[in-house]
């Protein structure tokens, strides 16, 4: 009964991190393309966002992650976990190299700095393709065909997001 409440949080909270990286990136292109007083507030409430709830949602989810892993160490042979954690070591990059940029645009007060609005598109897009990786890895693991399921939402939402990020 602990590993489904355990599952129930981890889904939860790695959910919140996902839209969290998604969140984020989306808010600082849409601050990249304002001027004035609403580009500091958008930043403003998206560094909120970053600091109160993806941080801390990444967190929760890797405890929780790694708490239902230790209920059931026989998962560690399953292709599917290996994949998995696999991935999750890439997102956390991800995240890490989110928060670096996400630094740099705080702590710069000259438009000289500023990220490009694309650049942050692209980031939304690379975010979006996580999250349409997890829920698919995670809703086809049992399937016959959770490999080829798995890549071909993800190469679509890749895809998708990348030209619409080329098209800002």
């Amino acid at each position: 009964m602990t590993y489904y409440y355990l599952k129930t949080l981890h889904l939860l909270f790695v959910l919140i991190w996902i839209s969290g990286l998604i969140y984020t990136s989306g808010m600082f292109s849409l601050a990249g393309k304002l001027s004035g007083d609403g580009n500091n507030k958008t930043r403003q409430m998206a560094m909120n966002f970053w600091n109160y709830a993806t941080w801390p949602s990444m967190i929760i989810g890797m405890i929780t992650g790694m708490a239902m892993l230790h209920l059931r160490l026989f998962h560690l042979a399953d292709v599917w976990m290996q994949v998995k954690l696999l991935v999750v070591i890439v997102l956390v990059a991800f995240h890490i190299r989110c928060h670096l940029l996400y630094k740099r645009v705080r702590q710069s007060s000259s438009q000289d700095a500023v990220i490009s609005p694309k650049r942050w598109a692209r980031l939304v897009a690379f975010g979006a393709t996580f999250g349409v990786f997890f829920l698919f890895l995670m809703g086809l693991k049992d399937s016959f065909q959770w490999v080829s399921g798995t890549i071909i939402a993800s190469m679509t939402t890749a895809l998708v997001g990348f030209w619409l990020a080329n098209k800002t």
